[in-house]
C-alpha cells in the first residue's frame, strides 16, 4: 500500500504527516519546515513514484541526513567525503584503448580544467597506485565544503558515496555540471563497455536508477541555488 502524506502548517512552521501522525527523522526530530517548497518535494515524490516506504524517498533522506547528523557533527562528514580526494574516480585513467582514452580526455578532463579555474588543482594518472594530490588543494576544497549548508552537504555527501567522485559531486551541487553530465562522467568505463560487449541488465537498471536520483537531487541544487541568490 502506497503512503499517502498530507502537508500541514502550524505555528510557523510545514510538517508531513501520514493518517494523522507527523513523519519525523530516524532520530524521532520534527523536521519543522521553514518553507513549503521542501517538504512539497517529499510528498510530491512519495505520490509520483507511488512509494511505500519513507526510506525509499531521496528527499527525506537527504533531509533527515542533515538533520540528524550533519548538523550534529559537520566536521565528520566532511571529513568522511574528503576520504575520496587520493582515489577519485575521474583521477584515474587508461591510456587503451584509444577510443576510451578519448572519451576520459573529452569528459573527465573538460571537468578537471572546471576545478582549476577555482584554483583547484588535481592531477590524473594512469597507473593504480593513489596519487598523493596537491596539498594546497585539498585545503581550498575542504574550505569550501565548510561553507556548505547542511542540506547541500548532505546532498553532497550522497552523491559522492553514488558517483565515488568527490570531484564530479563538488561541481554537481555548486551547479556546474547536470545530472547527465554526472551520470556519463560516473559511468564513463562502464557505458563504454556495455557498447563494446553488450548490456547487464542489473548494471542498467542500478544506472538508470542513479540517474532518477542524481535528477531529483539536482531540483533541490538547483531550488537551493535560486534561493540564494
Amino acid at each position: 500500500m502506497c503512503l499517502k502524506p498530507k502537508l500541514k502548517y502550524s505555528d510557523g512552521f510545514f510538517n508531513l504527516f501520514i493518517n494523522n501522525k507527523e513523519i519525523k527523522t530516524p532520530e524521532n526530530l520534527s523536521f519543522n519546515f521553514k518553507e513549503k517548497i521542501f517538504p512539497d518535494l517529499i510528498l510530491k515524490e512519495i505520490n509520483k513514484f507511488k512509494l511505500k516506504n519513507l526510506n525509499q524517498s531521496i528527499y527525506y533522506n537527504i533531509f533527515s541526513l542533515a538533520k540528524d547528523k550533519i548538523l550534529v557533527d559537520k566536521q565528520k562528514y566532511i571529513e568522511e567525503v574528503m576520504k575520496y580526494i587520493n582515489t577519485d574516480l575521474i583521477c584515474y585513467w587508461e591510456n587503451k584503448p584509444d577510443d576510451l582514452y578519448t572519451l576520459q580526455l573529452d569528459n573527465w578532463k573538460s571537468q578537471l580544467k572546471k576545478l582549476k579555474k577555482e584554483e583547484l588543482n588535481f592531477d590524473y594518472t594512469f597507473n593504480i597506485i593513489p596519487i598523493k594530490q596537491n596539498k594546497s588543494s585539498i585545503k581550498l576544497l575542504k574550505n569550501k565544503l565548510i561553507q556548505l549548508d547542511d542540506m547541500i552537504l548532505s546532498c553532497l555527501f550522497i552523491v559522492t558515496k553514488t558517483s565515488s567522485s568527490l570531484l564530479l559531486s563538488y561541481l554537481f551541487i555548486t551547479n556546474r555540471i547536470n545530472p547527465m553530465d554526472l551520470y556519463k562522467n560516473t559511468y564513463l568505463h562502464e557505458i563504454w563497455q556495455s557498447k563494446k560487449w553488450g548490456v547487464v541488465e542489473e548494471e542498467k537498471e542500478k544506472r538508470k536508477s542513479d540517474l532518477q536520483t542524481f535528477k531529483k537531487i539536482y531540483k533541490l541544487v538547483k531550488i537551493n541555488h535560486a534561493q540564494q541568490k
